[in-house]
């Protein structure tokens, strides 16, 4: 019986089918299909495409000539021509021709940006580290989708290299184990998450920072790459101290735009702060003081006298646009930075800091002096803000202190509130050692001193190199990182993707000075 029934069905489908066949066939749409068909048989693509002859194509030879041209003078290597012959002859073209005609299909702006993405996607695939470059330019600029989107392209750039480089070795150092291990535990707050869709969201800002990471140390092996890297980090840090002075004098004041940023009570003074392309003044001021103290380390190392004015004016800016932030959590920061960048560069500097000081606190203007006074003030509004919010998240960690409530700021607002002593619910704990543990647990907060443990040792290490541009360029990195951790024990930053890339980025650049200072390179094995 079940045998009769498919049969019949069978039968059925059979009739159905022959009479759309029947029905297509005398169609209007049927004839314009067998129309379409005796065109194409009868037609120049056919009878190449039949006969194998594309090769015989007049326009074919043309593109090829055209793409050959472009490949000798962009200097694409042989081998990429041999592997590859369709993205070297083909791909590179026709990304070519689509910038090209962006310009008559799009607005002039929409225009250079899609050209810009062309030629960065050119660039990146033909030089990996070009994609390094290009992010610390446009980190405080673009969104960070922008700067996820490039960490992935160069990230498949150096895993295209690796394809067809067989001798090609990743670089292992004993930091990479708590640093793995970090982003481990990371991951684990994120899948465990009160809120999974947002950590899940939060938690490619630091794998962003990791991809980076990763492509510097396996790319970067020489130091004129580390300057590019420097020259580039400051050039954008450059732009955005200028942008941020302009705007403190002659944009909106404080008042009119956001009162919490001051106690108008305690600083009346205070009439606007410098916050530029960051979401507030506090976010800037860290940016300044890592970048203030990259450039003081890349001074020190320039050859060239328009590259020491460049990286001075750099320093300079940087720490003026730091007073105009009106951070007080910055300037002490910075302190910290210039002192451990003085312990690893030289004693001298030591004292020829404590001397700077001294003089520079005897011109402050009244303005800072009294900025600076209120920094124990619990009349302070935002002092006692503070406190209360370490108070809540002390209670917070109480009750997840073994493993966390997820990563991210909502996870974290999602369960303060049920602990706050305030009646602001607060997207992080203004402390970051606080936060880590909030988050990762207790194990996330001992791993990360681990890491920056290990990191500081071996700037130890470092600072008896023999060459005088690891020295330097190691007491600007671990000088920049201490005033990070200083500046963090007022407030948290690493949600904050500028700030958490740009972490990353500094600890990419100290592993690099351990590759090409104290490990020998690994001989090559013949293949």
């Amino acid at each position: 019986m079940p045998g009769m029934l498919i049969n019949q069905a069978k039968n059925l489908l059979i009739k159905i089918e022959s009479i759309w066949e029947q029905g297509f066939v005398s169609s209007v749409t049927g004839a314009c299909t067998r129309r379409l068909q005796a065109v194409y048989q009868a037609g120049y693509i056919s009878h190449l495409l039949n006969r194998n002859l594309v090769g015989e194509s007049y326009a074919y030879q043309l593109l090829q000539k055209l793409a050959g041209a472009l490949a000798k003078q962009l200097k694409i290597p042989e081998l990429l021509r041999m592997r590859l012959p369709a993205l070297t002859y083909g791909s590179v073209l026709a990304l070519a021709i689509l910038a090209l005609l962006s310009f008559f299909f799009l607005p002039w702006k929409l225009a250079l940006v899609a050209a810009g993405a062309v030629l960065l996607i050119i660039g990146v695939f033909y030089r990996t580290e070009a994609g390094v470059y290009a992010a610390a330019l446009l980190l405080p600029f673009v969104p960070f989708k922008a700067l996820f989107g490039l960490a992935v392209l160069t990230l498949a750039s150096l895993i295209y290299k690796i394809t067809v480089r067989p001798r090609f070795r990743f670089y292992l150092t004993p930091l990479l184990i708590p640093l793995l291990l970090f982003f481990v535990i990371m991951f684990y707050a994120t899948v465990t998450s009160v809120s999974f869709w947002d950590s899940a969201s939060e938690f490619l800002i630091p794998v962003t920072g990791l991809i980076y990471l990763l492509v510097i140390i396996n790319t970067f092996d020489n130091r004129d790459k580390l300057n590019n890297l420097i020259f580039c980090v400051a050039a954008a840090g450059l732009i955005t101290a200028g942008y941020a002075i302009y705007q403190y004098y002659t944009g909106a004041s404080v008042v009119e735009l956001r009162k919490e940023w001051v106690d108008l009570t305690q600083n009346p003074e205070i009439k606007n702060r410098a916050y530029a392309v960051f979401e507030n003044p506090n976010l800037l001021a860290q940016y300044l003081v890592l970048l203030a103290t990259l450039t003081l380390g890349a001074a020190f190392n320039a050859v060239r006298t328009g590259q020491r004015l460049f990286y001075a004016a750099t320093f300079a800016l940087a720490a003026f646009c730091l007073v105009l932030t009106w951070s007080r959590g910055g300037w002490l920061a910075l302190v910290a930075a210039l002192l451990i960048f003085a312990v690893f560069k030289n004693k001298l500097v030591i004292h020829l800091l404590v001397i700077a000081g001294i003089m520079a606190y005897s011109a402050m203007p009244q303005a800072i002096i009294s900025r600076l006074s209120t920094i124990t003030s619990l009349k302070d509004t935002s002092n006692a803000y503070r406190l209360d919010t370490w108070f809540s998240a002390w209670d917070l960690i109480k009750t997840h202190w073994e493993t966390g409530v997820g990563l991210g700021r909502k996870a974290f607002a999602r369960v303060y509130y049920t602990h706050m002593i305030n009646s602001n619910v607060v997207p992080h704990s203004h402390n970051l050692y606080l936060q880590l543990i909030s988050e990762f647990g207790i194990l996330g907060l001992a791993v990360f001193c681990w890491l920056f443990l290990g990191i500081f040792r071996l700037g130890l290490k470092l600072s008896a190199a023999s060459d005088a541009f690891t020295r330097n360029l190691n007491a600007g990195v671990l000088g920049a990182l201490a005033g990070f951790l200083t500046h963090s024990v007022v407030d948290y930053f690493l949600w904050y993707y500028k700030l958490g890339i740009f972490l990353w980025l500094l600890v990419a650049i100290i592993l690099v000075l351990e590759k090409i200072s104290i490990r020998p390179t690994i001989p090559e094995r013949n293949e």
